[in-house]
């Protein structure tokens, strides 16, 4: 079966360069400890630059064990976000450009999803208008920037140029809130990112994103965190409170259904249960690699599930193929 992976993390050595030469005055590094390069950014803990972080040889490896044909590569939190402009950037393009490079060397096996400088806004949008132009599949968001969630005002442009490109947002969460409480024992992962996906998602529906852009294709990691187990709570406010019903035409699981999420969350009943709720059209397959919360079984726990072969291929690939506009071409260069 055609696998295609829509949630990978990637650092292209351009990326990482930058950062070593000119991220310090910002609170970014590259530091070599205990023979490890060690990556730093501000807000997020540092991350091993190891070979499947960096070297396309060693991630086609990784895809070949897990039995992936293909995959989307991304940036991770906290994206390029933390920098300054005149930083930011710079940072952005040659990130973009990096993975520009691998889906032009391995076009059946990588595309890429442009970063942007979502601090300021016009930048973004220029950056946004070149590597699509130069043929990256979508844009890779954090839930917030400068402390502020993407449906606000200032976000619009972006929104209105991904639904007239077609091209899909996907949207990967970055801590905002409660960052006070889950400074210990992994919880700003394990507990905090889930919450921020399902605060986001739920703006973007109240605030009218979603009706304003009835065509947009929005992507959540996670499995969508915990929206998908709030969706009847949401539905009982819309039913009980005047604020809610004001705000949208119709109760808030009909939107929930339109968004797309990944099959990351590391239970088979939690992913049985995200299925049920939007159907197998809505989730595509996603890992996480190579971070070390990566979903180490995906295809095996699609296949525990014993859906149907139709609901089965979307899950696994057709889905993913749809979003990003990505027909197998038999051109990739061996090596």
């Amino acid at each position: 079966m055609d696998a295609v992976d829509v949630h990978s993390h990637f650092f292209p050595d351009a990326f990482v360069r930058l950062i070593r030469s000119h991220g310090a005055p910002a609170g970014a590094s590259v530091d070599r400890r205990d023979g490890v390069e060690w990556l730093t950014l501000p807000g997020h803990p540092p991350v091993p630059l190891t070979p499947p972080f960096t070297t396309v040889a060693s991630r086609r490896a990784r895809l070949q064990e897990l039995g992936i044909a293909a995959q989307a590569l991304s940036l991770s939190p906290p994206m390029v976000h933390w920098a300054p402009v005149e930083l930011g950037v710079p940072l952005a393009r040659a990130f973009n450009d990096g993975i520009l490079e691998i889906q032009a060397s391995f076009p059946d096996q990588f595309v890429g999803l442009a970063t942007l400088p979502l601090q300021d806004i016009d930048a973004a949008l220029r950056e946004m208008d070149r590597a699509i132009g130069l043929g990256m599949r979508g844009i890779y968001v954090a839930t917030a920037v400068g402390g502020r969630y993407l449906d606000a005002p200032q976000f619009a442009p972006m929104w209105e140029a991904a639904a007239s490109r077609s091209i899909p947002v996907f949207i990967h969460p970055q801590n905002h809130i409660g960052r006070e409480v889950m400074d210990r024992w992994h919880l700003f992962n394990t507990v905090g990112f889930p919450v921020e996906t399902a605060v986001l998602a739920t703006r973007l529906i109240f605030s009218g994103t979603l009706d304003r852009h009835p065509s947009l294709r929005i992507v959540l990691a996670h499995g969508g965190g915990v929206l998908p187990v709030l969706a009847g709570r949401l539905d009982h406010a819309y039913r009980q409170r005047a604020e809610v019903r004001d705000a949208i035409a119709a109760p808030p699981s009909t939107y929930v259904k339109r968004f797309y999420f990944d099959t990351v969350t590391h239970h088979d009943l939690a992913l049985r249960f995200l299925l049920d709720l939007v159907g197998p059209q809505q989730v595509v397959l996603g890992t996480d690699i190579p971070y070390d919360m990566a979903d180490p079984e995906p295809l095996a726990r699609i296949r525990r599930l014993g859906l149907a072969p139709p609901a089965a291929a979307a899950v696994v690939g057709e889905s993913a193929r749809k979003l990003l506009h990505w027909e197998v071409t038999h051109a990739t260069r061996e090596g």
